[in-house]
């Protein structure tokens, strides 16, 4: 009844159900964390608005960024996923939202975001030629990941205006 065996799987039972209960208490301590980062986000140019491939609508847009997320980190923080992403309804769907550009920030010093003229990293493209005259919102959004709890997802958008009628080369 006492071998080693017995006594080995005691420690590390009780080890893991200590670690286990230390887990669960960290993710409820950062629960308590309420985060407030100011951001600002707004269009400065449609550089482009034309049609791609002839079936498509393909916009670039310069976008200008200013976001303090520091807030967002807590001592539970590993890293933030950051991303910008363009929001439009259409007939057909109601909400398009569409990722173009993104970054990964490791540390609060980074979490400083200031980009007069942000370039996008991906295309806004449209499955159809439904980009012309629709009303765009810009969104930051960003996804908390944790050393040790649940993803948190959080996100501030901003009305735009409309993109132009008329195709822009």
């Amino acid at each position: 009844m006492h071998s080693a065996w017995s006594r080995v799987n005691a420690v590390l039972t009780f080890f893991g159900s200590a670690l286990a209960v230390l887990c669960v208490l960290t993710t409820l301590t950062d629960m308590l964390h309420a985060p407030d980062p100011s951001v600002n986000l707004r269009l400065t140019e449609v550089k482009r608005l034309a049609p791609w491939r002839n079936r498509y609508d393909q916009a670039v847009l310069s976008v200008g960024l200013e976001a303090d997320l520091r807030s967002c980190f807590s001592w539970n923080t590993k890293q933030l996923f950051v991303f910008v992403q363009a929001e439009y309804a259409t007939e057909k769907h109601g909400v398009n939202q569409v990722v173009i550009w993104d970054r990964i920030i490791r540390t609060p010093e980074e979490a400083v975001i200031s980009i007069p003229a942000l370039k996008q990293k991906y295309a806004l493209l449209d499955r159809a030629t439904r980009l012309r005259g629709r009303e765009v919102n810009l969104s930051l959004a960003w996804s908390s990941m944790p050393k040790v709890g649940a993803l948190s997802l959080d996100k501030r958008s901003f009305p735009v205006g409309k993109l132009p009628e008329e195709y822009v080369y």
